[in-house]
């Protein structure tokens, strides 16, 4: 079955329709609920990250894509954001208390755990991120 894709809003409230849209997808492709669960923990951080920094930096549109192939699920967002590798962040120092680490990379970290495998890459005026998730 070919790649099914929804716009990402401008808006955090527009998360609602996206989530909806994983919860729809992973039903209907039948993912076990175990990685439809984190398939929707990972959708939601990257929406937002495109909402909250992409947006707010100028772009104008993003978009979401699932497919399953076989045993595994690929996710893809694009949006015309500024070129942003959220790959490039460091792992968070887990040892440092809470109160003293630097403030992000917790929602890329839970994208690595959450994942199989993950790759960005700018392509033109947007950037790509692509996260595959094994079931």
């Amino acid at each position: 079955m070919p790649a099914r894709t929804i716009p990402i809003g401008p808006t955090l409230d527009d998360l609602q329709p996206v989530a909806e849209f994983v919860e729809t997808f992973c039903a209907e492709e039948g993912v076990p609920d175990g990685a439809a669960f984190h398939l929707s923990l990972v959708v939601e951080e990257a929406a937002s990250n495109v909402i909250r920094h992409g947006y707010a930096a100028g772009g104008r549109e993003g978009s979401l894509s699932m497919e399953r192939d076989g045993d595994s699920v690929t996710v893809e967002i694009v949006d015309d954001g500024p070129p942003f590798d959220p790959f490039s962040i460091a792992v968070p120092d887990f040892d440092t208390p809470l109160m003293d680490r630097e403030v992000g990379g917790l929602g890329v970290e839970m994208m690595r755990r959450m994942t199989d495998r993950q790759s960005y890459r700018r392509d033109g005026d947007r950037n790509r991120l692509t996260l595959i998730k094994h079931i």
